[in-house]
């Protein structure tokens, strides 16, 4: 779990729109931004970037504003054009499945500090959210909401009515607004659940876009990726290199691979996260535990399998890990 300094800021767009949104007239503008240190003129420009203090801040005035539940009065904060090229990547993209791949792994690029990790079942896709701080219920659950409206909004393009067979839980109770956020998902929605996560029925996958374009497609990955480039070039080097391994299919990179990445020589980039006091195998060690702890809560795969996904050569390789990581597995 990183610390809040560690943070990566975000476009300022959506924070924007809330105020554009929510703001009509000076006095309810200033109510949103209170306490938040950031002025209209700040935000009012295509590159600008908002911390995550100023964004939480912001979360808070408008629950005491506008009550828990506030997105739900507010479609537009989180209908497919609001998330910009990652909103039309996926509803270009040629079916479901690959929708929800992109999805899974450009969700950081448009919401840096926010994952939503892939983990396939054998009947159900799981998406499964994950912060990357600790933070209050109160401040989370817009957080994760946000993500999730999104994602429906945008499988609902894709699948239509089907879009009742998906799943959406969260890891609090039911709220006073649940009912209405039910609604406004469009699918199952179960409370206290383990983790936040949301599970597609793999039947679903082949679904075809009735707005797929491949060229339009192609496009808004080109810019997601230009996007995910400039953040991987803020920030602390172990920081840099625990978001280049989340975005590994397993989890692994060499660790040369991984210095060409950050435009450093492996001695540089050995010598840079022996300052922050963590050598390059640590980095990865935790990055598959994380994944193994997620996969064997979730449930939806044999420990061959989770083995088979982080890269160990055989059955043993992963037992012997799990003794380590888990101590009594």
């Amino acid at each position: 779990m990183s610390e809040i300094s560690d943070l990566r800021p975000s476009p300022a767009n959506y924070f924007h729109l809330i105020v554009r949104r929510f703001g009509d007239t000076p006095q309810a503008r200033a109510a949103i931004l209170e306490g938040t240190g950031v002025s209209e003129a700040e935000i009012d420009h295509p590159q600008a970037e908002i911390g995550i203090v100023p964004q939480l801040r912001q979360f808070d005035n408008m629950a005491a504003l506008y009550g828990e539940g506030w997105l739900l009065l507010a479609p537009e904060l989180w209908r497919p054009v609001a998330h910009g090229p990652l909103g039309v990547a996926v509803i270009a993209s040629p079916d479901l499945g690959a929708a929800i791949g992109l999805l899974a792994k450009y969700v950081s690029a448009h919401a840096p500090n926010q994952q939503l990790h892939l983990i396939r079942g054998s009947s159900v896709l799981i998406l499964r959210h994950e912060f990357f701080i600790r933070l209050p219920e109160t401040q989370l659950r817009p957080m994760v909401e946000a993500v999730f409206l999104g994602t429906g909004a945008m499988v609902d393009i894709i699948v239509g009515s089907a879009q009742a067979a998906i799943r959406y839980e969260f890891a609090w109770p039911e709220p006073a607004y649940g009912e209405r956020l039910k609604a406004a998902l469009g699918g199952e929605v179960r409370w206290s659940a383990p983790a936040n996560a949301i599970a597609i029925p793999k039947a679903l996958l082949a679904t075809r876009s009735p707005l797929a374009n491949a060229a339009l497609c192609r496009h808004a990955v080109e810019l997601l990726d230009q996007s995910a480039g400039v953040a991987d070039g803020r920030g602390s080097v172990k920081g840099r290199v625990e978001r280049l391994l989340t975005r590994s299919d397993t989890g692994r990179v060499p660790s040369e691979v991984a210095a060409r990445a950050l435009g450093l020589s492996q001695r540089t980039l050995a010598r840079r996260l022996a300052e922050a006091g963590v050598g390059y195998r640590d980095l990865v060690d935790a990055e598959l535990r994380a994944r193994a702890r997620r996969w064997l809560d979730a449930g939806v795969l044999s420990r061959a399998e989770i083995g088979e996904r982080l890269g160990f050569a055989d059955a043993s390789g992963f037992s012997r890990a799990s003794r380590r990581w888990f101590k009594t597995v």
